[in-house]
């Protein structure tokens, strides 16, 4: 298939802008759920100062900052750990690349190029590989990873410490200590700021909370900082993928030029041509299948859905108005710029209209890829060239206008030919008007320059191209079961005997080969 790499980049770049599209329409409920959990933790930390013992309060500032320290270094390593995921992924990815997609890709290469006769040494060098040592590369990340991730983790100090003495100096960046050793000061001062063991106990499960909460709404925070990217990154997106299908269009652009080129020389021929050659023309263009593109598209959408895409018919004639003239005419940005305009005004709708629900993101996003490959498809567009006769189509015409076509066409095209040219009943089908008004002068020129001879049944060509030489067949009664004799008689329009026969299947008889001989200057005999 051709430009496969540009069709799975419209998948993968439409799949994106769907997924995009889904976090955009996110915002405003997570911004709601954001501030509800900031009131929440709000709530738990009132309900945990009035734990607090007179007395503490400086103690519990210090609680405060050592919770939201320790919340700020949890985020590190969470950071730390969506890092280790993402370069154990790639590092799979690698894998998968090397054994199975870069060999896959070179053996359709090979089948879809194979009269490029490349031998195997020779193919060898199209596999494709990173151009450095990205394994060395990923190594060196994940150990640098699991390096931060020990630091930042810590251990916890001994457990035979005194509990009056702080684990942590006044003067210590809070978000720059470890994990563990955060926690064990934050478990210190929680004793030592409640008066008993129930409301050391009830301090602790708020803060358990709290911690909890705070944790959901930092992952909450990063999401939201995500989807409100979204719309950027969809824009961005969509620019990418009308620059991607106008390098597609542009193929079929290139191809409609190269075979506009290929047959310049013989529409050069046609337009330089005399008499009937004029009535003909050469055209190459683009065929647009709607019923095809429309018919794919319907079975990827529910069309009961309520909107201005409901109904079997409805894409058709959208696409119609709106896409077909710049598929048919249009240069490659005319078409991007079409299609550009037609997503805007309807890619909402479209995807609502999906048949897979958005909830089911495994099937959804498949949903997209699929969806994306028919909307940027090219397949149903086509390159035909035909010649035209009178503004018609050759396979229009009847066989006889037909006939008359391709003689003009041979000769037109053959007239530097000098060898002797026979033609078979070129009247088959053709009234005598036609016959006289289309072929009697490119007889006429064609004997100019070589011997032509014609087989026909005909009277009126014989004597309107001025024959030289007539050759009468005439077949005789036959015995049973054998074939029957045949006679030629041959000679010119000026032999009695020829003209009589000539005026036998003539219409009009002799007084119209009179009429004719005059209009030639030949003499007759009698």
């Amino acid at each position: 298939m051709k430009w496969t790499f540009l069709y799975t980049l419209l998948a993968d770049l439409s799949e994106r802008i769907g997924v995009d599209y889904e976090k955009q329409m996110l915002v405003r409920s997570l911004q709601t759920a954001i501030a509800e959990k900031e009131k929440l933790i709000a709530g738990y930390q009132t309900q945990r100062a009035k734990l607090v013992s007179k007395g503490s309060e400086e103690r519990v500032k210090r609680l405060v900052s050592l919770t939201n320290a320790a919340e700020v270094v949890r985020g590190y390593l969470r950071s730390f750990a969506y890092q280790k995921q993402s370069l154990l992924s790639l590092k799979e990815e690698v894998r998968d690349h090397r054994t199975r997609q870069a060999p896959e890709m070179l053996r359709v290469a090979k089948i879809r190029h194979k009269p490029s006769g490349l031998n195997e040494d020779e193919w060898g060098r199209f596999l494709l590989e990173y151009k450095g040592e990205v394994d060395t590369a990923i190594s060196a990340c994940l150990k640098k990873n699991a390096s931060a991730t020990e630091r930042w983790k810590g251990k916890p100090p001994p457990t035979d410490a005194d509990p009056k003495d702080a684990l942590i100096d006044d003067q210590a960046v809070l978000d720059q200590q470890p994990l563990g050793l955060l926690d064990a000061e934050i478990d210190r001062l929680q004793q030592a700021v409640s008066v008993d063991k129930d409301t050391a106990d009830r301090y602790a499960v708020l803060s358990k909370r709290i911690a909890e909460e705070y944790t959901a709404l930092e992952r909450s925070k990063e999401r939201l900082a995500d989807c409100e990217g979204a719309r950027e990154r969809r824009k961005t997106a969509q620019q990418e993928r009308v620059a991607a299908y106008v390098r597609l269009f542009e193929s079929i652009v290139a191809e409609e030029s190269e075979l506009t080129a290929l047959y310049a020389p013989l529409q050069n021929r046609i337009q330089s041509g005399q008499g009937a050659l004029q009535k003909l023309a050469f055209t190459v263009g683009r065929k647009v299948d709607l019923d095809r593109w429309a018919q794919r598209g319907e079975e990827l959408l529910d069309l009961r859905k309520q909107g201005t895409l409901q109904g079997r018919g409805t894409l058709k004639r959208l696409a119609d108005s709106k896409l077909k003239k710049a598929w048919e005419t249009g240069n490659p940005i005319a078409v991007g710029e079409a299609m550009s305009a037609f997503v805007s005004q309807h890619n909402r709708e479209l995807l609502e209209m999906s048949t897979a629900p958005p909830s089911e993101q495994s099937n959804y996003r498949d949903w997209l890829k699929r969806f994306a490959k028919w909307l940027y498809s090219t397949d149903h567009i086509s390159l035909q060239y035909s010649i035209d006769y009178e503004g018609v189509d050759i396979r229009k015409l009847s066989p006889g206008t037909r006939g008359i076509v391709l003689l003009l066409l041979y000769l037109a095209l053959d007239d530097a030919d000098d060898r002797p040219l026979i033609i078979d009943q070129p009247e088959e089908n053709l009234d005598p008007k036609s016959i006289y008004d289309e072929l009697v002068g490119l007889f006429r020129a064609a004997k100019d320059r070589r011997q032509v001879l014609l087989v026909t049944h005909n009277a009126n060509l014989v004597v309107n191209t001025d024959a030289d030489q007539i050759i009468v067949a005439q077949a005789g009664s036959h015995a049973t079961g054998q074939l029957p004799p045949i006679t030629y008689l041959s000679g010119g329009l000026e032999s009695a005997e020829i003209r009589e026969l000539v005026c036998n299947t003539l219409e009009g008889g002799e007084e119209a080969f009179r009429q004719r001989a005059r209009r030639l200057r030949v003499r007759l005999n009698r």
